[in-house]
């Protein structure tokens, strides 16, 4: 039997809709469009988490995925990972998995949606690069309609938004569609292994603060961090003496 959000299948219907809905804008926000950063996981899967019934599992996820990608950067023919594809599609599978286990987007269900889908960033590279050629094909195609004065270029251009936007929407249907999968996953999870799961989320974790330190070029940026990172501690602390 699948484990299914509450409101069945139906339900689970329109979260796929409205998941598809979002990665696509996500995926045009990125590189064809306005390029507000709104499509970095840190604002990305708290969007997700709002939309899908979950916030604070959306922050779950965005955050480390956020430091693991912040020295990605697309200059020239260097294409990076594509993060907005893999924190989307964790988002996607993971929150509806969670919600249907009643575990929430915990520690084990987190590493077990990252391992099977961390490939994904490196298909939503080549998925990059195939965008690229066909947006390269669609503006000489374009040149051409002006000069022979038969097409709108403008039109011909918007075309090439049609790429990511289908490409990431059907990736994040087809896991809001498979989370019960994975939602069963997570409830098969017991004793040592979710130790090791719990173990490897908190390691992703840590590798991901590494990432983020090593991509920082700034002087000062380390110390500040660091001071930071100690007055979060200290209020922690606080609070929960207090608490």
């Amino acid at each position: 039997m699948l484990l299914l959000p509450a409101g069945g299948l139906f339900h689970l219907a329109l979260l796929a809709c409205a998941a598809a809905l979002l990665g696509g804008l996500a995926s045009i926000e990125r590189k064809g469009a306005f390029q507000l950063m709104l499509s970095r996981p840190l604002v990305l899967a708290p969007l997700f988490g709002l939309l899908l019934g979950d916030l604070a599992g959306g922050l779950f996820i965005g955050v480390p995925l956020e430091l693991l990608f912040l020295g990605g950067v697309n200059l020239g023919g260097s294409v990076p990972e594509n993060e907005t594809l893999l924190c989307a599609a964790l988002a996607s599978a993971a929150i509806p998995a969670g919600l249907a286990a009643g575990t929430g987007v915990d520690e084990s269900l987190a590493a077990l949606g990252l391992v099977l889908l961390a490939p994904l960033a490196l298909l939503g590279r080549w998925l990059d690069r195939q965008g690229e050629f066909h947006a390269v094909s669609l503006s000489a195609r374009a040149r051409v309609a002006v000069a022979m004065g038969e097409a709108d270029p403008a039109r011909v251009q918007l075309r090439g938004l049609l790429w990511p936007f289908l490409t990431t929407a059907a990736i994040c249907a087809a896991l809001v569609l498979a989370s019960p999968l994975l939602a069963a996953l997570r409830m098969h999870v017991h004793g040592r292994l979710e130790i090791d799961l719990g173990g490897s989320w908190h390691a992703a974790q840590a590798l991901s603060i590494a990432a983020a330190i090593r991509a920082i070029r700034a002087r000062r940026a380390i110390p500040l961090a660091g001071a930071a990172a100690l007055a979060v501690f200290a209020a922690a602390l606080i609070m929960r003496l207090h608490g």
